[in-house]
Parts: C-alpha cells; structure tokens; sequence
C-alpha cells in the first residue's frame, strides 16, 4: 500500500490515475493548488471541485482520497481573500478534509506574507493540520521564514506539515518539529536522491509525495523511490512508515 500525501489529479487522466493504482497507490492527499487568473467565485469554485469531484474520481479507480484546501500562493485573488477564507470551514465536514493546504510562499512578499498569515491564524483558531508550500528557489531562505511565522502565529508544530522540502532544509523542519514532505519529481528529488536523505536522516516524520498534476514529469517516482528503499535493505518497519505509516499518523486517516 502507498499513500501519496502530494497530488493534484484535476489535471490527470482517468489513465493517468489507474496508473497510479496498478503501480500501488491506494491513498492519496488532494491539495488546493493554482491555476490561470485566479479570482475568489474561481477559488471557491476549484475547492469545491476537489472534494466533490476529484475524490471520487480517486475512489472510481481505487484510491481512498482525502483533501487538503487553502489558498496557494500563485492563486491569492486580487480580491475576495476574506470571503474564500470565510467559506473554507464548511469544507471540512464530513471527515474527508483534514488539512489546511497548500499554502505558503512562492515569491514571496507581503501578498503572499499576509495570505499565509491569515490561513494560519484560521488554523490556530479551529486546530486544523496545515501543509506549507516552500518554493524551488532560494528553498532555504523562505523555509526559515515560514519557519518562524508558524512558530509565531501557526497551530502547534506536530500539526505542520513542511512541503517540498530538500536535504539542506529537512534538518531544519525537524528540529522545530515538524514534519516534512518529499517531493519525488522532476526538478525536486530523484529516487535515487530520496532513498539516500532517508539513509542519513531516517524516517522519522517524512512524508512522501508525487506532486503529480503540477506538472510534466515522472508519474511513478513515487513508487519507485518504495521500491528502492525495500531493495536498499533499510527494514520493513521503514518501508511501511516511508510507504503509508507516517502520512496516516500526521493526518489523522484510518
């Protein structure tokens, strides 16, 4: 069983999905992600759709799905920031919403800053679990950002998931207790790379995550990176944690 706790299917194919099954996949963390010309009826409108739409089309092919809604950083409206935010609790009856996300950086700034500011606050407020967005570039610098934003105004750290995270910025996540997302993709961590972060800082709260559906890339990274660490030989208990154990323990599923 894996569980992909980073996936964006509203821009896969029914094809694609199966693929993901056949290959292993049996659950999956759905996220609020960005799209052209946002506007605040359009985020609305694509939050809906990824809990009314997008987890069945999981379930028609296998995968028990869950969501994570937010607003991304490249999807901040012009305006209508407050009204998004005002509707987001009502998404998350019904058990299949369990965390805040993405939300984050992506350039920086104080649009982004005061957006991430406010998402955080809502989920100190209700005790929702969070998933951060860091960027590709200057990865360091805005993870430490975020990092002292979320211990300033964020839910408690155990409840804070550190996405898109590299070998120079796990450490850090760590340390403040948090837990952090690998992306095995094109342009953030090969297999091979995954594997070799795992060998040096274990498997203690790292999720893993395809981030497939934001872009062109390597649909079944994720299952082999699974499989590279069953062949390098690092445990059973390992493999089931990296697999599925610690993305059902950080989100509270099953």
């Amino acid at each position: 069983m894996l569980f992909d706790a980073h996936l964006h299917p509203e821009t896969l194919s029914d094809l694609d999905l199966e693929s993901l099954r056949a290959f292993g996949v049996t659950r999956a963390l759905v996220l609020g992600h960005h799209f052209p010309e946002p506007t605040a009826r359009a985020l609305r409108a694509h939050l809906h759709d990824l809990v009314l739409r997008q987890l069945p089309r999981l379930e028609q092919v296998g995968i028990r799905g869950y969501a994570a809604v937010g607003v991304h950083p490249r999807a901040i409206p012009r305006r209508g920031l407050a009204d998004v935010l005002a509707s987001l609790p009502e998404l998350f009856r019904g058990g299949r919403v369990v965390a805040l996300g993405e939300i984050g950086f992506h350039r920086g700034g104080p649009d982004e800053e005061e957006a991430l500011l406010e998402q955080l606050g809502l989920a100190r407020r209700l005790g929702l679990r969070v998933v951060l967005h860091t960027p590709a570039l200057e990865k360091e610098r805005w993870t430490r950002r975020l990092l002292a934003l979320v211990q300033r105004h964020g839910p408690a750290p155990s409840r804070v998931l550190v996405d898109h995270a590299s070998a120079r910025t796990v450490p850090l996540i760590l340390a403040r207790g948090h837990w952090a997302g690998l992306t095995v993709q094109v342009g953030e961590l090969t297999a091979d790379r995954t594997v070799q972060l795992v060998r040096r800082v274990g498997s203690r709260r790292l999720l893993l995550g395809s981030d497939a559906g934001d872009r062109p890339g390597d649909l079944l990274g994720l299952p082999r990176a699974v499989h590279l660490l069953e062949r390098a030989g690092l445990g059973t208990a390992l493999v089931a944690r990296m697999a599925h154990g610690n993305a059902r323990r950080f989100l509270g599923v099953e």
